[in-house]
C-alpha cells in the first residue's frame, strides 16, 4: 500500500505527463512535440507564477505543486523523446 496518499496526485501527474510527451514523440514529428512541449512548459510556469503573485497562502501552494510537478513531467519526457524510436508505418 502506497503511504503517500497525499502526495498521490502530483506523483500522479508528474508520471503522466512524461509518459504522454514520450508516447507523443513515438507517433508525432520532433518538432511538433518540442512546439507543444514548449507551449506547455509556458503554461506550467505562468501557473506557479499565478500561484505565487495572484492565489498566495496554502491553496496557491498546491497549484504551484501541481504545475512544477507538470513542468518536470514535461522536461524529462522531452528530454526521454529523442531516444524514442519512431513508429515506421504499419505493414
Amino acid at each position: 500500500m502506497l503511504m503517500l496518499e497525499g502526495w498521490l496526485p502530483i506523483i500522479v501527474l508528474f508520471i503522466i505527463s512524461a509518459c504522454l510527451i514520450v508516447v507523443m514523440a513515438r507517433y508525432i514529428r520532433n518538432y511538433i512535440v518540442l512546439s507543444l512541449s514548449a507551449l506547455l512548459g509556458f503554461v506550467c510556469l505562468g501557473t506557479i507564477l499565478y500561484s505565487i503573485f495572484i492565489v498566495g497562502g496554502w491553496d496557491g501552494m498546491g497549484i504551484g505543486f501541481y504545475a512544477i510537478a507538470a513542468f518536470l513531467g514535461l522536461s524529462i519526457g522531452t528530454a526521454i523523446s529523442p531516444f524514442v524510436k519512431k513508429k515506421t508505418g504499419v505493414e
